[in-house]
């Protein structure tokens, strides 16, 4: 039987101290991808060290009582209830944060840390542990007392002690470690995926696009380093502002999708000229940097609200892609006529589109494919850019998608910045790591199928 319990809680706070200062200035700067194995033992450590405190207090206790009879210790060392549950609450935290850890395997999640100093962070998590322990172990003392008084508040010391319990129980299995998971199917995934739920939005991947679009952010803060301020487009090149088509009918999807009638055919005709002229910055012999350049301008840099909120709105849920294509289609096909179409090169990029996702496709496990590709964009912001990015997604490329991407970036050398050679490597790995997001967006189904039809239809006139 286990008596000198405040021994354990201060050997298990020196213990964790140590390893606080120990691990400090353990720190680098990439974001990594972590074993299983490693996710287990972070999981396991906090009872390893109660064990280990438990061990060391045996032995000081019993060098100091040797020459103690078994009666007088049992006078010397009262079974204080404060101590003793704040050691049970410390066990139990340790007990659920290893089987959080097991089951976060047992949901194949697939983690990284985001953060160099993550081990530091794990200490530090452990110290919260053990002080929320004594915190409770107090409250609980305290309420027994209060109970006698009155019953109101021994109920609200309760409530307070379940509050910190499950803090320290989070703050222990995810947030101290800065963990996060990139696949949406995992346990982690879910949980988070609910948490962020905004509204009617059917998420399916809960800020994967977090880390998705922080990555993507990185590639266009890396890319445009040294290039100057972003340039704007100079005018409307096709006059789409100055178009009306107040006899083309729609479906009228957004008044539902957002329960706002202000989304009339007149105002999404206005959303349909902004993203032609303005965020898509069309014009004659658009490259793929080009165009790739305004896109991630108006995602990523947020200068158009009213297209992000709709992209916000729709993007993680295919039903409500597919109806907002259905229903606006007629808008697109009457303001981008065939001959702009052509004209603009945007059918080169719809086709490249089309072939990369048909290259992965031809893998012999194209999820797998997805995958590996996702992570190498996740597990690798520091790398040398685009080279390590392109080095391990060219493999998934044709030949002729590789020659099409190249031929692409030299014929528009005098108008990209930076080297034909960068640009090419750069846009392969956004045509190829374009999937992989929707992908992780379970909307890589429906967006293909749309440019499919797109294609179609402008082949077809």
């Amino acid at each position: 039987m286990i008596k000198s319990y405040k021994i354990v809680l201060i050997i298990q706070t020196v213990i964790i101290l140590i390893g606080f200062f120990a691990f400090k200035k353990f720190y680098y700067t990439d974001y990594e991808q972590i074993s299983r194995a490693l996710v287990v033992i972070f999981g396991f450590l906090a009872l390893v060290i109660s064990a280990f405190s438990v061990l060391i207090q045996r032995i000081i206790v019993g060098v100091i009582d040797s020459d103690s009879t078994i009666e007088e210790v049992n006078n010397q060392t009262p079974n204080d209830k404060f101590w003793k549950n704040s050691f049970l609450i410390n066990i139990i935290l340790g007990v659920l944060t290893l089987i959080i850890s097991i089951t976060g395997l047992c949901s194949e999640i697939e983690i990284g840390v985001q953060n160099g100093n993550f081990v530091f962070d794990f200490f530090s998590s452990l110290l919260i542990l053990t002080v929320s322990s004594i915190t409770i172990g107090l409250l609980l003392r305290v309420r027994e007392s209060i109970n006698e008084i009155t019953k109101f508040f021994g109920f609200l010391m309760a409530v307070i002690s379940v509050i910190i319990f499950s803090g320290s129980l989070f703050a222990v299995s995810s947030e101290s470690l800065w963990v996060t998971s990139y696949s949406s199917d995992s346990l982690y995934g879910i949980v988070h995926n609910l948490l962020k739920k905004e509204d009617s939005h059917i998420g399916t991947l809960p800020q994967v696009a977090v880390v998705d679009e922080s990555a993507a952010r990185a590639d266009i803060e890396r890319e445009s380093e040294g290039e100057g301020e972003r340039e704007e487009a100079d005018s409307d090149y096709y006059g789409f502002n100055e178009m009306s088509f107040p006899d083309v009918e729609t479906e009228g999807y957004f008044k539902n999708l957002f329960n706002d009638e202000k989304y009339d055919d007149a105002k999404v005709q206005g959303l349909a000229k902004l993203f032609l002229s303005n965020f898509l910055a069309l014009e004659k012999g658009k490259s793929f940097t080009g165009i790739r350049k305004a896109a991630e301008s108006g995602f990523y840099y947020e200068e158009y609200d009213e297209i992000n909120k709709v992209d916000k709105k729709i993007r993680r849920n295919s039903e409500a892609i597919r109806n907002t294509f259905d229903s606006y289609n007629v808008l697109l096909y009457a303001f981008l006529s065939e001959k702009n179409y052509y004209d603009s090169s945007l059918n080169e990029m719809i086709n490249m589109l089309i072939t990369s996702h048909d290259d992965i496709y031809n893998t012999e496990n194209p999820e797998q494919s997805l995958d590996k590709i996702y992570k190498t964009m996740i597990f690798g912001l520091k790398k040398e850019f685009p080279e390590y990015y392109f080095d391990n997604l060219s493999s998934f490329a044709s030949e002729n998608a590789l020659s099409s991407i190249n031929k692409n970036a030299n014929m528009n050398s005098d108008d990209n910045n930076g080297s034909p050679d960068y640009n090419s490597k750069l846009n392969t790995v956004w045509f190829y790591s374009f999937w992989a997001r929707r992908y992780k967006e379970k909307n890589i189904d429906v967006v293909y199928e749309i440019l499919k039809e797109i294609k179609a239809h402008y082949e077809d006139n």
